[in-house]
């Protein structure tokens, strides 16, 4: 506090705002110590007078940086403290990543990630058929999503829209609009970037998956002719009391290649 103090009256009499012109005046300081996914670091300090830069500390130098004239005088008093000026750049250089690192080992679930699950759909819009790459369940909530592919026309209005989920995790969706023409050899790609990844998800539409609808119909197929062949067996035995039905039901999973 003494040395906001100083540095708040150094300010007010450099800028020559006292007798009439003192009003009130502000000095602020503000830090930062960041701590990213593959270990690096990066930290800062700067200090403003009344809303504008006034210093900042240099870390590698250890020496202040004057933003304007009036913090000169500030500048070389807070320089000629050597050994707080050791102590204050040791922080920003190690103590404050330490205390980082603390937290996140005793409050573990604040680094929690979960890889987003990618599925891709095409549906009919206004005439135009629309391949839509719905990214989900996914943490932090930073996501790129992005289509790789011929002539693909994005639509804008579902661009950026990340969504919560009732789990705490996100999605989100980016839908493109297909070609009509020449879309027999072509296929399209929705890449996913997220933090939880090491590299991306690649989901692909193109021909492989026109050979699996065929197997999606093999099993409504065999639901008609249960439902005919029973409904036959039910009118010889109309005359029965009770009559049983059986229902089976078909569980398809759609696992698209990756």
């Amino acid at each position: 506090m003494a040395n906001m103090d100083l540095a708040l009256q150094t300010a007010i009499s450099q800028f020559n705002l006292t007798g009439s012109h003192a009003d009130i005046n502000v000095y602020q300081a503000y830090s930062r110590c960041d701590l990213y996914p593959d270990g690096t670091t990066k930290s800062s300090l700067t200090h403003a007078f009344n809303g504008k830069d006034f210093l900042s500390l240099d870390i590698d130098s250890k020496t202040f940086i004057a933003s304007v004239p009036q913090a000169l005088i500030y500048k070389s008093i807070r320089e000629k403290d050597i050994i707080w000026l050791e102590t204050l750049v040791s922080f920003y250089k190690k103590g404050c990543f330490d205390r980082l690192r603390m937290f996140l080992e005793y409050a573990p679930g604040v680094r929690n990630k979960k890889a987003p699950q990618v599925r891709l759909f095409e549906r009919q819009s206004a005439g135009s058929t629309l391949l839509t790459c719905h990214v989900t369940g996914f943490y932090p909530r930073a996501v790129q999503v992005k289509w790789i592919g011929a002539d693909l026309q994005l639509v804008e209005d579902e661009m950026n829209h990340v969504l919560p989920n009732g789990d705490g995790t996100f999605q989100t969706r980016s839908s493109v609009i297909r070609p009509e023409e020449n879309t027999g050899d072509q296929r399209y790609s929705c890449v996913v970037h997220h933090s939880s990844l090491e590299g991306n998800i690649t989901v692909t539409w193109g021909k492989e998956e026109k050979p699996f609808r065929l197997y999606v119909w093999i099993p409504l197929g065999c639901v008609f002719i249960v439902t005919v062949v029973g409904l036959v067996i039910r009118g010889f035995c109309y005359n029965k009391e009770d009559t049983e039905t059986e229902y089976t039901s078909y569980n398809v999973t759609c696992n698209l290649p990756q």
